[in-house]
Parts: structure tokens; sequence; C-alpha cells
């Protein structure tokens, strides 16, 4: 019987969601084995490679959208997803079809297959899903294929890549200590294990410590490095949908620019698409680096869902303390008054997040709920701790209950604002489908 008899879409998701995350394997070899079965699909595409901790997908989605925008086919793939596993490839802006999907699926466990037969190692699900994501962005035949990092760099399935067109590595913070290490120092080593001898990188070289680490990582390989600074930018205006900047460092004077985001990182994850792109492409202009930039999006990060609910992945500190800053810059220009719902997994430093949320200005109380996920923080130690602030705190078994509960809340002037793990925001997200389907 054939393995399309065995699987159907759903199975294949099954199955793939059912594999563990991580294995004591702590190279490529077998990864590499398996691509060179599939027939190295993965040389038939130019690669784009994004590291860093935070904005790594935004920072993709950018340059996916400038090279769509000069008439470039493109195929991405990114992590974690929100709803569906799908979302994780992209061909050209759009979720690849369920049919691509499991297609691609067959052809890689085929492979899987004859490997694990010959001796080998069964991937694990990150693994797994490059390597669909690989065959599917080489059926489709891309030109450009733009590749986020699932965790780290050095040891990263995606970090197999021997000659990418450029690296790119958004800003490094505080995350993940207990695999990448405790300083920001160790962190950055690990993201700067990305660089390839004779690869350009262009970076976000604010943090003094991230900058040295990087450059030292870019003398090694011999190759050149484009730091992008805070400022390198100017903000022009801002609107609750919209940041218009400038750009210009001493590489280049890149021109005006319009985000459709409300975070001014996002800005600084542009700048970096702008750099890399022009790299990529040395006649790009203006316009359309423009057009690329406008026509955006990145799902869960400040998304404004309803009329005054934004959803936000902030699931980390250096994100929280982003969020917090745009939270009371909109209150005091609004004179408007915030709920705050909060969910996110027990390994982050959660209670230097919630730190950070009591301090938001003109916040009326907390709403507080689990992920549907083994990993997820007590809801009453949650709770509990944010109990100390002296505002209200509300409990609730699931996020969809937590979300309704803050829309009966929320009057006249009142935001709701869900920050958390990404996980949070899958959930509220499909909790909005079924609702509104």
């Amino acid at each position: 019987m054939s393995l399309q008899n065995n699987f159907t879409y759903s199975k294949a998701v099954e199955y793939l969601l059912d594999i563990p995350k991580f294995t004591k394997n702590k190279d490529n070899t077998n990864l590499r084995k398996i691509l060179e079965c599939m027939g190295n699909p993965d040389k038939d595409m130019k690669i784009i490679h994004v590291a860093g901790t935070n904005g790594k997908g935004s920072t993709c989605s950018f340059v996916n959208n400038i090279l769509m925008a000069a008439g470039k086919t493109v195929g991405m793939f990114t992590s974690p997803h929100l709803v569906k596993i799908n979302e994780r490839i992209k061909i050209n802006g759009q979720d690849i079809s369920d049919d691509k999907f499991f297609r691609a699926f067959l052809d890689v466990k085929e492979m899987v297959d004859k490997i694990i037969k010959e001796g080998g190692e069964h991937p694990t699900f990150f693994e797994y899903i490059f390597l669909v994501g690989i065959r599917a962005l080489s059926e489709a035949k891309v030109e450009y294929g733009i590749f986020e990092v699932g965790l780290g760099g050095r040891l990263d399935a995606t970090n197999i890549f021997e000659e990418p067109l450029v690296s790119i590595i958004t800003s490094v913070s505080m995350d993940h200590m207990e695999i990448l290490g405790d300083t920001i120092e160790k962190i950055a080593m690990e993201k700067a294990s990305i660089i390839k001898a004779e690869v350009p990188v262009v970076y976000y070289g604010e943090d003094k410590k991230v900058d040295r680490i990087i450059k030292k990582e870019v003398e090694k390989k011999k190759t050149i490095g484009f730091s992008i600074k805070n400022s390198d930018i100017k903000i022009n205006s801002k609107t609750n949908k919209a940041i218009d900047f400038c750009f210009a460092n001493s590489y280049d004077k890149y021109g005006c620019f319009e985000v459709p985001f409300v975070m001014e990182y996002q800005t600084r994850n542009a700048a970096l698409a702008i750099c890399a792109t022009k790299l990529i492409l040395k006649d790009l202009d203006e316009e359309t680096i423009g057009k690329g930039l406008k026509n955006t999006v990145w799902s869960g990060r400040m998304e404004l869902v309803s009329e005054r609910t934004y959803i936000d992945g902030a699931h980390n500190y250096d994100g929280v303390l982003q969020f917090k800053e745009y939270v009371n810059e909109l209150m005091h220009k609004e004179n408007a008054k915030a709920y705050i719902l909060f969910s996110v997994v027990k390994e982050k430093e959660y209670y230097e997040m919630m730190n950070l949320i009591e301090e938001i200005d003109n916040c009326k109380g907390f709403l507080v709920a689990p992920i549907m996920n083994a990993r997820a923080a007590a809801v009453e130690d949650m709770a509990q701790y944010l109990r100390k602030s002296g505002k209200e705190v509300y409990t609730f078994a699931t996020l969809g209950e937590a979300y309704d509960y803050g829309q009966k809340l929320i009057k006249d002037k009142d935001y709701l604002f869900c920050v958390g793990s990404l996980y949070m925001v899958g959930e509220i997200k499909a909790h909005l489908e079924v609702k509104y389907d």
C-alpha cells in the first residue's frame, strides 16, 4: 500500500505534531543525509537566512514583500504557526495549500523512511517541517527562499545552508537562556553563528555587546557586516495604523517609507529588510521598496482585531517592554483606560514580564488564563503575583472565556490588550475564527 493511501492531510499534520521537539543529536549530519537523498532541493533557490530574538518573522515578511514588489518569485519558511501549520510555508505571500503541503510531506516521508532503514535517525518536529518547507518551495520553483531560524542559530536546522545570499540578524535579547546561554554575549554568539564566509550580514547593532560579538564573527568569516542603529532611523509621524520614517546611514541614503504597523521597532525590522534587499538587488528603487513595505502584514504583532482590542505575541522581556511603552503612549494620547489579558509559558521569565505590565498607566485590571499546552504557566501563580498591584484580577479556565469577558469589560474609551505567548495569540485567533465564522 502506498504512503498516500496510509495518510491524509490531517493525518500528516497529526503525525508531525506528535514528533518530539528535541533530540540528543546536536548537529545537522543526519539532516544533510536526508537532503542529499531528496536531491538537495535547497540548491535550487537563492537563500536569505534570518536569525535573532525578536522581529525575525516581521523582517522575513518585509523582505518577502519587497522582493515580490520587484517582480520576484519568493518562498518563505517561518515559525511558529498561530492557527494552522500551513502558515509556516508561504509561496508569494500565500500560505501553502493543504494539497501542496501534503504532497511535500509525502515526498519527505519517503526519504526519511529510507534514511532510517539505512541506520539514520528520525528528524525532530522542526527538522521535519523544515524539510517539508524546502521541498514545497523547490516544487514551486521559487527564485528566492527566505528561511527564519527556529531557535538560536548555531545548532538550528536552518544553519545547514552553506552559501546564502545574505544573512540577517534582528534584535538580540535575553530569551531561551536554558538553551542558548545566560548572558547576552552567549546568546549573540549563537545567533552570529549563522554568518558564513564571504556572505554579507545585515544586523541590528544598537546593543554594544551584541555589536562587538557580531563584528568579531564578521572578521573571522572574512565578510562584511552592515550594522543598523536607532540613529539611522527618523520617525516622521505615527497614527494608530502606520508609521512614516526615513532611513539613512553611512552605507546609503535609502529614503522615506511607511510601515503599516504601530510599534516603532517595526521601522528597525523594515530597515534591516531594506538594507538586505538592496544588497540582493542593486537597482532596487525607493518606489518598489515602499510598495513592498506597505503591503506587509504579520499576524499577532500588536494586531488590532476589533475596534478596541489588540493582540501581541510579546513573548519575552524585551518584547513586553516595547509593548508597555506603546500602551502607555496610547493611553495618554487618547486619555483611555486599559485591561490586560496575559498568558505565557512557564519557561519564560514571566514574573519580570508581569512587573512590566503592572507599570502600564491607566490600567484598570488584569485577565489571566492558561494556554492549552503542558508548558502553560499556572494561572493562580500569575494571578496571585498580579494581585499585589492592587488592581482587579480575573481568572479563567480558557483564553476564549477570558477574551469574551474582556469584551464585556471594556466601556467607552477602554481598550483590551492581549499579550504574552504566541500560543496565546494562536488560541485567541482560532477562537475568533470559530466565534465569527
